[in-house]
């Protein structure tokens, strides 16, 4: 995963109904989540905290998984 990439799905922004979003991580009433990359969603988590943790999980598992291939 690209430098660039990691910081897109670390960007967040609040999603209000019908508004397209660019960012990989958004907030619907109060709960977070993140978008995969191949489509599908994690969450909800109940803070942003939790769902930036949860993402760097994520990103850490498939790094390895990547070294193993």
């Amino acid at each position: 995963m690209s430098h660039q990439r990691v910081n897109e799905l670390l960007s967040t922004a609040s999603i209000p109904p019908g508004i397209s979003r660019t960012s990989r991580s958004f907030e619907i009433d109060g709960r977070w989540y993140f978008e995969l990359r191949g489509g599908g969603q994690k969450g909800p988590f109940d803070s942003k905290e939790e769902m930036l943790s949860a993402l760097n999980e994520f990103i850490q598992f498939h790094q390895e998984m990547n070294k193993q291939l």
